[in-house]
């Protein structure tokens, strides 16, 4: 079936018959239409932007704003665009782009109704930095105290801020830039109030301007940063940085504190001086190693400032020693470790997380070396010997990604009553893989489930996965299954770990079936221990 595309003048025509004229080309090159938004009230007159293939939503700019409103709208900028979508949350249909146009002034109305109305007021913190400024602050603090802080300045228009001056040039040198050598004075300021633009003389261009917009929020907050701007007016500080930390956002201004000469007849006090000082706005991008990993977990916990060990740096182990890296294992004061006696093969790179940069490294000391690339300031260390022989620590998290029945059941033996131990494997070639975590004395583990009595009853599929062994001689054994399995039992132990973070009740026994071709014969639950199992009824 070939795809028509919809002529132009059936899309100029729907619109005339909505009110719209075709003025000519505007925003971009795209067709320009003037017509209303007509909203339950009044109507307001406003242009539109058409894209000439007819492939992306129209734009909207409101002419004039609405008259009489002093303050700053949300999803309306001072030039009178309009946002009243985002274009990643919807889907365009190419295939009748007519009616997709309509539809998106039907929504321009709805917003525009509801901004006008005050019920979109919040979401002013939320695009702040829309509207703030272009220069841009680095920030890496783990703990945000008020107070000095040690900041650095790359260019007038990029800075950045720290508390641990290794862990960030760790970030930086990552990119090839390293932590740049001018020091720069800084502070940051607490806040309850989240910043509320105003649509006169916005942004503020002087301190003058920016301390009446902060007294107008936050009456001491003013007065914390005036406060510290004269202390450094007066030592003559060259320049500095000030943030705010605000419960919905992290901004600042960055100011040179030059003393300007008075005019003619004039004598101005230092307050005054310092009040004409102009400012440049700066919008605050947190690269701290709690915001990263929080990041996609609102109202979850991760494991930033906890000790975790992983046993097995095999085709599991791999990938799961990323996601826990992602999830902040090894960062704000916690730690990481990787144990793994053997070395990455050539065997092994169908499937593993390593590449061939990693040949013949040891399988530990190799995903050190790429944790710390991908996530740099990580603590993660590595044991390359014998896990039975390793002496871990205190831990509040062990996990075994190896796979080998016989250690996991040593080590439930050796850790399990001692710290929570989340065991995960494949199943057979792929057909499906498994996780378990022992983290309460009555909960089963991986012996329990396994072994004679319990084991028919908690097996995956009615009969138990035929493991077929290939390769060449005893020496080279292995199950073939394909890396998409491992990838999968290392999200399987990553969604556990995040469970008994967040201290939901879920089971302890999960399972996630790849064959579909098979009869499934376990649901998952959360089976109880086995008194007569050596492993674990102590």
């Amino acid at each position: 079936m070939k795809f028509e595309k919809v002529a132009i003048p059936d899309l100029t025509a729907a619109l005339h018959q909505r009110g719209f004229s075709y003025v000519g080309r505007g925003w971009h090159g795209w067709m320009k239409f003037t017509g209303e938004l007509r909203l339950k009230s009044q109507s307001y007159p406003c242009e539109i932007a058409v894209s000439p293939t007819l492939d992306e939503f129209p734009r909207v700019w409101l002419t004039p704003l609405p008259a009489g409103r002093v303050e700053l709208l949300p999803h309306l900028s001072t030039d009178g665009y309009l946002c009243y979508l985002s274009a990643d949350s919807v889907i365009f249909d190419y295939f009748d782009p007519i009616r997709q146009t309509m539809t998106c002034l039907d929504r321009a109305e709805q917003v525009l109704e509801d901004i006008l109305a005050g019920k979109m007021i919040d979401d002013l913190a939320e695009e702040f930095h829309a509207t703030w400024g272009d220069n841009i602050c680095f920030l890496d603090v783990d703990e945000s105290r008020p107070g000095t802080l040690e900041a650095y300045s790359f260019t007038p228009e990029l800075a950045v801020v720290t508390d641990d001056k290794a862990r960030t040039h760790a970030k930086l040198e990552s990119v090839g830039a390293g932590l740049p050598k001018i020091e720069l004075s800084a502070f940051l300021v607490h806040t309850k109030s989240r910043p509320m633009p105003i649509r006169v003389s916005w942004p503020p261009k002087t301190i003058q301007t920016f301390l009446q917009w902060q007294s107008s929020l936050d009456r001491a907050c003013r007065k914390k940063i005036e406060e510290r701007l004269m202390q450094l007016f007066k030592r003559k500080a060259p320049r500095v940085l000030i943030l705010i930390d605000s419960p919905a956002v992290q901004y600042g201004i960055e100011v040179d504190l030059k003393r300007e000469p008075d005019g003619k007849g004039k004598k101005s006090s230092l307050r005054e001086n310092l009040y004409r000082l102009p400012i440049r706005q700066t919008s605050v991008f947190r690269i701290d190693d709690k915001y990263i990993a929080g990041r996609n977990l609102p109202g979850s916990r991760t494991l930033a400032g906890l000790r975790v060990g992983l046993i097995g740096c095999g085709t599991i182990g791999g990938y799961l020693a990323e996601l826990l890296a992602k999830a902040g294992a090894g960062t704000v004061g916690g730690k990481l470790t990787l144990v793994d006696k053997g070395a990455l093969e050539p065997c092994n790179l169908g499937r593993h997380r390593l590449g061939f940069n990693a040949l013949m490294q040891g399988k530990a000391e190799a995903m050190c070396k790429e944790l710390r690339r991908i996530a740099p300031g990580i603590d993660v260390v590595h044991i390359s010997s014998d896990a039975k022989e390793a002496n871990l620590g205190p831990l509040d998290l062990l996990i075994d990604a190896t796979g080998e029945q016989g250690l996991t059941e040593w080590l439930t033996w050796k850790y399990a009553e001692k710290v929570p131990y989340l065991s995960t494997w494949v199943e057979g070639a792929g057909v499906a893989v498994r996780a378990l975590l022992k983290a309460k004395p009555e909960h089963a583990c991986a012996r329990c489930v396994s072994r004679p009595p319990l084991a028919d009853q908690y097996r995956v599929f009615d009969s138990p996965p035929e493991v077929i062994m290939r390769g060449h001689g005893c020496e080279g054994l292995y199950v073939p299954f394909p890396a998409a399995a491992s990838v999968q039992a290392a999200a399987l132990a990553m969604e556990m770990v995040q469970a008994w973070l967040d201290g939901a009740e879920a089971h302890s026994f999960r399972t996630r079936v790849l064959d579909q071709s098979r009869q499934v014969h376990f649901k998952d639950c959360s089976p109880p221990r086995y008194e007569g199992c050596p492993a674990c009824a102590m």
